[in-house]
């Protein structure tokens, strides 16, 4: 089949070299605006956060903070090996690969939905005409995440219940949501071979099945491996939080502490945020209401999940700007209809 680049000429592809360009500064102009709305939507406690800051950078706490910036390369390494691992079964990509395409799906996820943006990412950055198969792929990969968050935070739930202030008809819906959340997935899980076997005669659910044919090629093995990649990665975001609050004198052993915060990530993973920088205001607005019952000061819960975010995302996502920049996009047009 003729490729597309063989049919352009000389002035479509300056005309498509722009229109990339364009994009690209238009990415770049909205991360940099969520970025700054952020932080002047954050200024209603800035006073207050910053004096609380001021209190733990100090040297006794430079361990801490420490491990806290490691764990952040380590988080994306994990997540990286888990995408390297799901989409080899498509394309050839090495380690490096991987990681670009997750830091670049963060930053485009700052200017589409976050699942969009990321999914965008990932893909956009493999060097096969055959990359649009690896957004099965890609939703393998976010729906082991988001499996992983729920176990956990049913798990936190189900610790907690008693102590939050919740009505017996929210807790029991809640209840239910996750009970059917955790049974889908083992459903999913069984029936995943029939994706291959799907012949479907509308060609708008060939195209589909297409993309999701990967799924049903996936053996045992390579699910293991990648839920295994994000436990670990759960386990890194887990540590990071609890370093965060350990600044501060909270009345919880490290068992309450992780159960109230694998709840925080259990509503991040159940209300998505519309962009990855939005879900900082869903991260407070849910620390806050699962650590009232312990009389905890604002601030503090605040600058906690303040720093996870700064950390976390923000870092990564201005690396992310460089990528989407340094990578040539001149190369998806070569992809085969």
């Amino acid at each position: 089949m003729v490729q597309d680049k063989e049919l352009s000429t000389p002035k479509e592809k300056r005309s498509l070299r722009k229109l990339l360009w364009a994009g690209k500064l238009l990415v770049t102009l909205l991360i940099l605006s969520y970025i700054y709305n952020t932080f002047r939507n954050e200024q209603k406690g800035i006073a207050d956060v910053a004096h609380v800051f001021s209190k733990i950078l100090i040297p006794a706490n430079w361990l801490k903070l420490t491990c806290m910036v490691l764990l952040v390369p380590v988080n994306w390494a994990l997540e990286s090996l888990k995408w390297k691992q799901l989409a080899q079964r498509v394309v050839v990509l090495s380690f490096w690969d991987a990681f670009r395409g997750i830091l670049t799906g963060l930053a485009i996820g700052v200017a589409a939905p976050a699942q969009l943006g990321d999914t965008v990412g990932r893909i956009a950055v493999l060097k096969s005409d055959n990359r649009l198969k690896a957004i099965g792929a890609a939703l393998v990969s976010n729906g082991i995440q988001f499996y992983v968050s729920v176990l956990a935070g049913a798990i936190g739930w189900i610790v907690t219940r008693k102590q939050l202030p919740i009505s017996n008809s929210a807790a029991n819906l809640l209840d239910l949501l996750l009970g059917l959340t955790v049974l889908i997935g083992v459903v999913l899980m069984v029936s995943r071979k029939k994706l291959v076997y799907w012949h479907p005669s509308n060609k708008y659910l060939q195209k589909i099945q297409s993309y999701l044919h990967i799924v049903g090629v996936y053996t045992t093995s390579d699910l293991l491996k990648a839920t295994t990649y994000g436990t670990l990665r759960y386990l890194v975001f887990l540590t990071q939080f609890i370093l965060a609050i350990s600044f501060f004198d909270f009345p919880l052993d490290y068992f309450e502490l992780a159960s109230c915060v694998s709840l925080v990530f259990l509503a991040k993973t159940l209300i998505p945020a519309v962009n990855v920088i939005g879900d900082l205001g869903l991260r407070e607005f849910t620390a806050l209401f699962v650590f009232k019952q312990y009389n905890l000061p604002a601030e503090e819960i605040i600058t906690a999940t303040f720093l996870i975010w700064a950390i976390n995302v923000l870092g990564p996502i201005l690396v992310g700007i460089v990528l989407v920049w340094k990578y040539k996009f001149k190369s998806i047009i070569n992809i085969q209809p």
